[in-house]
């Protein structure tokens, strides 16, 4: 595998993002499934059309359909035939827009009436025609998408996605970068040529990346150190309050041993707030030092509160050695959506 990985794939009927720098998961975000794709306007094809209903299934990509309600037809878009009367054939390729996601069996909803900005709609029906059946011409930027926001796009390896539905909608966000924030057109070319589908049915890309270890990782309320100390993470109405144990590590001669489980242990515990998402008011409760190795781990966790973890801010020290920080609340955490 790629050292520098971003992962789409379904968990639990819901959008994982996973984000995979030098072998080591650094955030993880889940969304719900119906999200996929709302507002999205698509080439599709008729692949039947069902009567007694009056209702079509539009293919939207391979093994993709979607239900389409059959009602005035005279504002649908056909491009692959001149109509004269507003009818629709199986066959037809026509646009449909995403109107709801997919629920359990359910396939999602489109419709053929699309509603879009006027310029977006009329740059919409100018590109159309040069276009095939699957193509994304409008992509509703499903919240998934923002996971890309808080990764350095510019440094990632492979993007892999579950499914085509999900690489269309990846590989129309990354093209929309061109010209914005610094990327340059070799840029987005670059990293489009970087982005894949999972495609081997016998080895499931979850099992692959080890999703349910993670999961176990992120949910479980004790963590083992390599030193053999442990972090434990309760959580509460009021706050998160988070305990390190030296345990099974072994005092050494080295002078700063505390200071060096303690700093490994504020390593994982900003690796965790991330990935666990967690936020509020955070207690951590690190073992006991001198004066000179709490100071040391103050600067250590400021320097911390900076580095990617979204608006993780130091507070203070209590008086019984209890360091506050707080974070801003962007979404519940994974216990919750678990």
């Amino acid at each position: 595998m790629n050292n520098n990985v971003v992962l789409f794939t379904k968990y639990k009927k819901k959008v994982l993002c996973l984000y995979i720098e030098e072998g080591i998961p650094k955030d993880l975000k889940l969304f719900d499934d119906e999200e996929l794709g709302i507002r999205s306007v698509y080439i599709g094809k008729v692949k039947n059309i069902v009567k007694n209903i009056g209702a079509a299934f539009v293919e939207i990509a391979p093994k993709q359909n979607c239900f389409l309600k059959l009602e005035e037809l005279e504002k649908y878009h056909v491009l692959n035939r001149e109509r004269t009367a507003p009818d629709l054939k199986q066959g037809d390729e026509l646009l449909v827009q995403i109107v709801k996601g997919a629920v359990k069996d359910k396939a999602p909803v489109c419709t053929g009436k699309i509603k879009l900005p006027k310029d977006e709609l009329n740059r919409v029906l100018e590109i159309a025609p040069t276009r095939t059946v699957h193509s994304v011409l409008y992509s509703g930027r499903p919240k998934y998408l923002s996971f890309l926001q808080g990764v350095d796009i510019k440094n990632i390896d492979r993007i892999v996605c579950v499914d085509d539905t999900v690489y269309q909608d990846v590989d129309a966000y990354i093209d929309g970068l061109n010209g914005v924030n610094g990327f340059s057109e070799e840029d987005v070319a670059r990293i489009r040529g970087n982005i894949g589908i999972y495609s081997d049915n016998e080895y499931p890309v979850n099992k692959l990346y080890k999703i349910d270890s993670i999961i176990a990782e992120l949910t479980c309320h004790k963590l083992w150190l390599k030193s053999g100390a442990n972090v434990v993470i309760d959580y509460t109405e009021a706050m998160t309050v988070i305990d390190v144990n030296s345990a099974k590590s072994i005092a050494d001669k080295h002078p700063d041993h505390i200071l060096r489980i303690n700093t490994e242990a504020a390593n994982e515990i900003f690796r965790q707030i991330k990935l666990r998402n967690i936020s509020g008011m955070i207690l951590i409760d690190f073992i006991n030092d001198d004066n000179d190795g709490t100071d040391k781990l103050i600067e250590h966790v400021k320097s911390l509160c900076g580095k990617g973890t979204e608006d993780c801010n130091y507070v203070d020290i209590t008086g019984l050695g209890i360091i506050e920080l707080t974070r801003k609340k962007t979404g519940r955490p994974i216990y919750e959506l678990l």
